[in-house]
């Protein structure tokens, strides 16, 4: 077995490369966003530059996702698949896991397959992984970063994070949590 190594960032870069993709967008800080109505600008986005941005939506027993696996995108084309039970939690608006995953899997599009200066390297199971270097916890950044900005959720508790930008309790716990380790560091 194998994991991925990723090029390192910062959370202050995520941060950065979140907040200028809701400016062209223009998508307030304020409120939620709504990440199907967003995938289906992108993908016009993107092709009016000549890009391809490319999401399909499977049945939720499609043999290409893993046990447990709600979404991905294929490194190789960039293509993220979702499941149809996730697209459907983030188009009802409810609290649920669906939004942050699409956020997610835009994360890896955005920094690891767009990108030309990120590497991918292959490394064994043994080989410790800064999380700053792991495609996972910089996906997962990218997602909390773009779902519930920082300047905005630094003086919310977690349930007021939740119902402002429509989150599951436990991503507003865990944005809430690594706001207040920022802060008292």
């Amino acid at each position: 077995m194998s994991k991925i190594k990723v090029t390192g960032t910062t959370t202050q870069s995520i941060r950065l490369y979140t907040n200028k993709i809701r400016n062209i967008f223009a998508i307030s800080s304020k409120c939620y966003v709504n990440t199907p109505k967003l995938f289906d600008k992108l993908t016009i986005y993107f092709n009016d530059l000549n890009l391809n941005f490319e999401y399909i939506i499977l049945p939720d027993n499609d043999k290409s996702f893993e046990i447990n696996e709600e979404a991905y995108t294929d490194m190789s084309t960039g293509i993220i698949y979702i499941k149809q039970s996730v697209m459907d939690d983030a188009c009802r608006h409810k609290y649920g896991r669906g939004t942050f995953t699409l956020m997610h899997e835009l994360g890896h599009f955005l920094l690891h397959y767009l990108q030309d200066d990120v590497r991918l390297t292959r490394v064994s199971d043994d080989v410790e992984i800064p999380a700053y270097c792991d495609p996972e916890w910089q996906a997962n950044t990218f997602a909390s970063e773009f779902l519930m900005p920082f300047d905005e959720c630094v003086n919310m508790d977690v349930e007021t994070i939740r119902k402002v930008y429509h989150v599951s309790r436990k991503a507003a716990e865990v944005r809430y949590k690594k706001i207040q380790d920022e802060l008292n560091k």
